[in-house]
């Protein structure tokens, strides 16, 4: 007999009844009851299966949505991966190139202000044969003018000896011109 035709057996059944036999109306009670029972199982296993199947249903939307899910975050990690590779990539390109323009500006600068210090070096070379050219021009102009001096002192000495208040042979008077001569000489 199948399960299914339990309880419908339970509600037709006719048993027989002897003499030593049980109460036929507690007999039908039982049996009334284990029909019942059973149809409330049976309604209680439909709703389970029921809920089940519903459950199911359920976690199997949620696992689809949960690997769209997955998927979409996987995309989106390997889109934020390349961007940063990209930002990465970007970032060293522009570090090199400020790299080189900062190199070559120092360069620039270096050469400029080298430039202006030999500029500078020059000028002050320059300078310097300048005041050199005015000190040996000055060193000549002064010899010159001592040359012409001492020139000038010696045709004076020559006058003055020559000079005489006594006449001309007179011996006191070459005495007298010698010791004038020495006295300027010496001073």
């Amino acid at each position: 007999m199948a399960i299914d035709d339990i309880v419908e057996y339970l509600e037709t059944v006719d048993l027989k009844t002897k003499m030593r036999g049980y109460d036929q109306i507690e007999v039908d009670e039982i049996f009334d009851r284990v029909c019942e029972e059973i149809k409330i199982l049976r309604e209680n296993l439909k709703n389970s299966e029921e809920k089940e199947r519903i459950a199911e249903e359920y976690l199997d939307s949620e696992i689809k949505r949960l690997n769209l899910r997955e998927n979409e975050v996987e995309a989106l990690i390997e889109e934020a991966e390349g961007k940063a590779r990209k930002i990465l990539e970007d970032s060293r390109v522009e570090a090199d190139n400020l790299r080189s323009f900062t190199e070559k500006e120092l360069h620039a600068l270096a050469s400029e202000e080298r430039e202006k210090l030999k500029n500078e070096l020059l000028e002050a070379e320059n300078r310097q044969n300048d005041i050199q050219n005015n000190v040996d021009l000055f060193e000549q102009q002064f010899s010159a003018h001592r040359e012409r001096i001492l020139r000038g002192l010696s045709d004076m000495q020559e006058a003055i000896k020559e000079l005489s208040l006594l006449p001309e042979n007179s011996v006191l008077d070459s005495k007298f011109v010698d010791l004038v001569s020495d006295d300027e000489i010496s001073e």
